[in-house]
Formats: C-alpha cells, structure tokens, sequence
C-alpha cells in the first residue's frame, strides 16, 4: 500500500492509517517535478518522511533527490527499510542507457514510469530488463500505451506494479487495483 504524503499530508488520520495498517506501506514524498501534489521544498519532504519512517516497510525517493535527501536514505537502511529510486517522465521513454546512466547504487530497486505513446516506447521499456539485467526493476508505462504497457511490464519482471483504490487513477492509464490484479493472474 502506497501512501502518498504530497497528497494526503502527515495529519492524525495518515499517523493512525499508518499505525494500524495491516499491510506493507510504501511511503513517498513526491516533488512537484515529478508529479507531486503539494509544493513541499526538500526540508519538507525529508520531515514527512522520517516522521513515517517507523512504519514504513519502504520509501520511494526520485532519484533526481537522492543527494538532498541523503539523510532519509541513511537513516532508511539503518533501518532495513527497503529504497526504492524513482524516475518518471510525463513526455516520452528516454533511451535505455540513458536510463542506465540514472542508477544509484543506494537504491534498492529502481522505478521508471515513462510514457508509452507508441509501440518503440513500450518496446524501449520492456529492453530496460536487457539493459539492467540482475537489477530490482519497476517499470511501469504512462500514457496511451500505459495500459497496455503495465501487465506486458509486470509479466517481463517488473516488481511493483501500481494500481489505484476508489474511482480515480493516480497516474496516466493506470489500472484499478482489482482489474489489475486479475489480469496478473490470468
């Protein structure tokens, strides 16, 4: 279970969510680069995310801030809490070994949510398994290709796959968890 602080806060209410909640959580902080919800600067985020820290199984940090927010990532693996690194692109796939070139060898496992718009993207995102072979990977299409992209991804390797709770997506063309989930089954 994700929760997303830029968008639901610190409050008593995600404070008790995330003290009784019987699941794995993932918590994340998204900056407004990469689409977050709130204009929470760094100081912010790096507050959010050591007050959650105790219950989290996971944090998802983009990797674009992992110097800034090094001290969240430390006191993470002190923690034995997995880190995942994050990159998404609303625009396009960028080429695998840029991609490659992204890697921080403090992340766990690496996510990259790109946009799928036609089938060279979707072709370029299931290469990234090639690219990166023996690496934790979450790969994950946005766009008009991104629903069809995320099982093909998840069935390739891909290690977390998002799907969303209630009536709306978080991201572009993404799945209801439910539909998701059977469709990984099949």
């Amino acid at each position: 279970m994700e929760l997303r602080l830029d968008s639901l806060g610190t409050g008593n209410e995600v404070l008790h969510f995330a003290k009784t909640c019987p699941l794995p959580l993932l918590i994340t902080a998204r900056g407004p680069r990469e689409g977050g919800l709130s204009d929470w600067g760094i100081a912010d985020r790096a507050a959010a995310y050591l007050q959650l820290l105790p219950y989290a199984s996971a944090i998802d940090i983009e990797l674009r801030d992992f110097d800034p927010l090094g001290n969240v990532i430390a006191e993470a693996k002190q923690q034995e809490i997995v880190v995942v690194g994050s990159f998404h692109d609303f625009e396009k796939t960028p080429d695998p070994q840029g991609l490659a070139a992204k890697f921080d060898p403090r992340a766990d496992l690496h996510k990259f949510a790109l946009m799928a718009t036609s089938l060279s993207c979707v072709r370029a995102q299931l290469s990234l398994f090639e690219t990166l072979p023996g690496n934790a990977l979450s790969i994950m299409g946005m766009g008009p290709l991104g629903a069809a992209a995320r099982p093909l991804m998840a069935r390739a390797g891909s290690l977390l796959n998002y799907g969303y709770l209630g009536e709306t997506p978080t991201a572009p063309n993404q799945w209801q968890a439910g539909l998701l989930k059977q469709a990984l089954s099949v």
